[in-house]
């Protein structure tokens, strides 16, 4: 009997080079499916931070777009005409050169529905997003790009927002 419990101890102590290989080969797979996976929804978060960034910042720049002659009467008001035509010029260039869009920076800049709101009120976003209120000039900015990650797991269209509204008069 000992002679038994001491050759199945033996056996269970003996090793071959190699066995950890097999367990390597399982559990790679996973790993690198699990790093790919990390890699793309981080680059996914950064493509959209860079593109919300750059749309806060046209916004930003339109508003200041005020009239002198209101301005100058200790009154604030918004030049319609160019608030558009500027946000979209600055959204372009701000733009050029961002990885992940599907479609050039004009076509994505023809796509934001852009609000004016001259004498202030409430932005109202899609989609449940919170919206935004001011008392002063303000314009604001709604979008939702074809966007392709690093790796090119497929399109994906985040809804992006901004609003921006010019500073009170003290």
């Amino acid at each position: 009997m000992s002679d038994a419990r001491s050759l199945l101890r033996a056996a269970l102590r003996h090793r071959n080079r190699g066995q950890s290989l097999v367990l390597v080969a399982l559990i790679l797979p996973f790993l690198i499916a699990f790093v790919l996976t990390c890699i793309e929804i981080g680059e996914r978060f950064w493509e959209k931070a860079a593109i919300e960034d750059a749309l806060q910042q046209a916004t930003r720049s339109s508003v200041q777009n005020f009239r002198y002659s209101a301005f100058a009467e200790n009154s604030q008001s918004l030049d319609d005409t160019r608030v558009k035509d500027v946000a979209e010029r600055t959204f372009i260039i701000n733009l050029t050169g961002l990885r992940g869009m599907v479609q050039t920076p004009a076509a994505v800049a023809s796509q934001v529905t852009w609000t004016v709101l001259p004498n202030g009120g409430t932005c109202t976003f899609p989609n449940g997003h919170p919206s935004v209120s001011a008392t002063t000039p303000m314009v604001c900015a709604t979008l939702k790009p074809r966007m392709t990650g690093l790796l090119g797991w497929g399109e994906w269209t985040p809804q992006i927002d901004a609003a921006s509204t010019l500073d009170a008069v003290p």
